[in-house]
Order: structure tokens, then sequence, then C-alpha cells
């Protein structure tokens, strides 16, 4: 928050005193309205809004400071009032705080200790505004109603989230990749008792599986060599609130025993500590497996219980074409804003193209998509061609179909060269940017023989 939106509010009967106040304030950049009594200083509070202290003088005719006080209280509950006195006594001191005071100041002040109480209050006021612009932004971005679509199949699915969103049973989300997993859990969170309290997402495949265990429940400093500090844990910071484990099914089966008594118990025990910490955490799982996959490959099946408690399944985009239209003309918007574009739409040849398509990558590969295509257009450009796809997407022509597909391997080994290319060859950044473990990254440059990137 500006000083200029920071106004102070001086009353006092004294006039040779408000004009020194008022002039200190005015010097260091503060707004300031004067009053020379109660009325006078209640009827300035409702004319400026933007007031968002008052420094109240005790002892003044007709009403005095604590009079005042609860009348301004009545009126604006949120005001800061300081209280100002010639008796700077304790009781003093007591009874402004009784009366709704949030500090007071004696006379003759030093202006410095005036100055740093009106600091440390706009300070407050600045971190609030921050707070409720943040909570504000991550709402309009990741509220139920900010997720896209006008399918029947999504209407089942917004559903089901909202009604895990009113309880506080595990969820277990799967889907494809790029299906928006992420996106639906943050609804959920958002949607519940717990919005106000942290959010934490882990994907349990971009961490290393010897520091997974440390980074979920934390550790003591000296546990273990590297440990030069305590540290409290992924499962600890979301205690409130909600931790995502994403990609779950690439979490290590030993540490699944682990996580499997901690959601029994609701008890964590940072490594090298001797004592549990209780938790009120909710727990979201998510995957890109399928569920019987999960349950018979991936998971251990007490685990897998304990987690699927609701189960919410997204649909590929394949599955619900009908949203489309939808999100390119929500990512056309973004994106135009971003780049400066003037995108209006796509030829009736290159939506049918896309209708065709089956988008193995899903939602985001479609946001990707329509991003690349717009970060290198023209500024005179007013429309996505069939051409403009060709050009950002790999085509393979299928004799079984008589439509354009992606050959998937292709998309692969694209999207690992990207990524390498991306985390400028760093295979541990290259792994978390695809949302795969190191070990499965691996596997994947040997399968491709991709032997080296620079």
């Amino acid at each position: 928050m500006s000083l200029s939106n920071f106004t102070v509010l001086v009353v006092d009967d004294d006039e040779d005193y408000v004009s020194v106040v008022k002039e200190l304030l005015e010097r260091n950049n503060y707004q300031v309205v004067t009053a020379y009594s109660g009325q006078e200083a209640l009827k300035k509070i409702t004319e400026f809004p933007q007031i968002k202290v008052a420094l109240v003088d005790l002892v003044m005719p007709m009403m005095d400071g604590f009079t005042l006080l609860e009348k301004i209280k009545d009126i604006i509950p949120e005001l800061t009032v300081i209280i100002v006195t010639g008796q700077g006594t304790v009781q003093t001191a007591v009874d402004a705080i009784k009366h709704g005071a949030s500090d007071f100041i004696t006379k003759p002040f030093d202006k410095d200790v005036l100055l740093n109480k009106l600091e440390v209050v706009r300070k407050s006021f600045e971190l609030e505004n921050r707070l409720d612009e943040l909570s504000q932004l991550v709402s309009q971005k990741y509220g139920f109603e900010n997720i896209i679509s006008s399918s029947k199949i999504m209407k089942g699915v917004f559903e089901k989230a909202l009604a895990a969103a009113r309880s506080n049973a595990p969820v277990f989300i799967v889907g494809e990749t790029g299906t928006g997993k992420e996106l639906v859990s943050k609804a959920i969170h958002l949607a519940s008792d717990r919005s106000s309290k942290p959010f934490i997402a882990v994907n349990c495949g971009a961490i290393p599986k010897e520091l997974l265990e440390s980074e979920l429940f934390g550790y003591k400093k000296g546990a273990f060599t590297g440990a030069v500090r305590d540290h409290e844990g992924l499962f600890i910071a979301a205690n409130g609130g909600t931790i995502l484990l994403d990609e779950i099914g690439e979490m290590p089966k030993d540490l699944q025993v682990r996580l499997l008594r901690v959601l029994e118990d609701y008890k964590v025990r940072p490594i090298g500590h001797t004592t549990e910490v209780s938790l009120d955490v909710r727990v979201i799982a998510a995957s890109n497996h399928s569920i019987e996959n999960l349950k018979n490959k991936y998971l251990r099946e007490d685990l897998f219980f304990r987690l699927a408690v609701i189960v919410v399944e997204l649909p590929p985009l394949r599955d619900r074409k009908s949203d489309i239209p939808l999100l390119i003309d929500n990512f056309i918007n973004t994106f135009n804003q971003k780049y400066s574009k003037n995108i209006e739409g796509l030829t009736e040849e290159a939506l049918s193209h896309l209708y065709s398509y089956e988008f193995p990558g899903n939602i985001r590969e479609l946001e990707n998509l329509i991003e690349g295509i717009l970060a290198v257009s023209p500024a005179q450009k007013k429309t996505i061609t069939h051409k403009d796809l060709k050009g950002h997407l790999i085509w393979q022509e299928q004799k079984t179909s008589g439509h354009q597909v992606l050959a998937l391997d292709k998309l692969e080994k694209f999207a690992l060269e990207e990524a390498l290319r991306e985390s400028k060859g760093n295979k541990s950044k290259a792994a978390a940017l695809l949302g795969i473990s190191r070990d499965t990254l691996y596997r994947k440059l040997k399968l491709f023989d991709i032997k080296q990137f620079k």
C-alpha cells in the first residue's frame, strides 16, 4: 500500500499541536486529515474512506478520546486508533486497550516513536492487502468456476469434486498427463474449509527416492550427513491445509509403508526425532496410471484403499472434444495478452483438424500448442490456420485412419529433448519438468538413444 492511500486522521482540540503533527506527517509523505473535536472526527471518517489510522487525543471537551474511540469502532471496527495522552500511566494504557485502541503515545512524544508506530500499522495493512490480492488471484485462477468445460462428462467430475471438498476424506485423482489433476486438486482445496491454510504439492516422481522421505516427513539436524539444520518436512508444512502427492505411483514401496502409517495415525516422526507430531492435513493423491494398474502394480493394496476413499477420474480431452473451442478461446485470450497479439480465432479447417486429433498430451498439449503459435505469430496476424498447426505439431499420416494424428514415439522423444534443452542438460531438472522420476528419464533416454545434449 502506498503512503498516498494511507491517510492519518489527527484529532485534538489544540490547533498548534495538530499543525505540528500534520507538518511532521506530511514531511514523511503521509496524507493527513485533521479534526478539532470528536464530532468533527466522526464526520471526517465517513467523508474520507482512505483513513486507515486515527491519532486521538484523550482529553477533549464535549467528547473525550475514549468516547470517540468507542463511536469510531461502532462505525468502522477495523480502523486503527492510537490514543495520545499526557497521562502516561499504566492504567491509562490498560484503559486505552480495553476501549479498543491499538496503541497509545504519551505527550510530549518523540517524533521517531510516532513515525515508527505508524510504519508498523502501514506495513500491517500492506501485508493484509497483499494476502487479499494473492488469495483473490489464486481463487480466480484455480476455483471450480474457472475450470473450463461445458461437457456432460465434466459435470459429473465437478459434482464429485465439490462433494469431496465438503469432507476431509482422502481423495485420489486419476487421469492422463495434462488432464488437469493439480488444477482440480487446488480447486478442491479452495472450496474446502481449509482454503485459508497451505496447499502444498509434491511430485513424488521428481524427487530422488533417497531424498523423498526426508522431504515429506522432515529430519532433525545431524540425523544424517548433510542434515545441517532441522527441516520440518512437507507434511508438517501443510498442517491445517492440504498436501497433494502427485504421481504417487512413483513412490518406492518401502516408503509407501511409512506413508500408510502416517495416514493411519495422522502423526509423523521426522528422521532423527524421538517424538511424533500430530497432523491435521487433507491428503490428495494423483496419478496418470489407471486405477487397476495403481492397485495391482504401483501401490501397496492397503495404501491404495487408504487413499482412494473418494476417487475422481478426469477424462482425456479426446472424450470431451466439445470443450475444445472453449479452451482455445481461453488460451487465445491469455496468450494474446502475454505476447501482445490480436489473434481472433481458428479457421474452420484448423478447428476440424483439432477435432480429429487425439491429443495424447491433453489440455496441456493444446495450451502449449496455442502458446507456441501465438508466441511467433506476426503482430498483424488475426487467424490460426491449418498451416500454423502443422508447423507446431509432428503430424504422421496413418493408413488406418483418414485423419492426421501425432506419432506418439516422436512426441515422447521430442518432449525429452525439449526438457533437456530447457534444463540445459540437467537430467534431474529435466525429469522434474516432465513429471517423471530420474530412473524413468534414464530409461527413456536409452530407449530413444538420446546419448547427450548440448
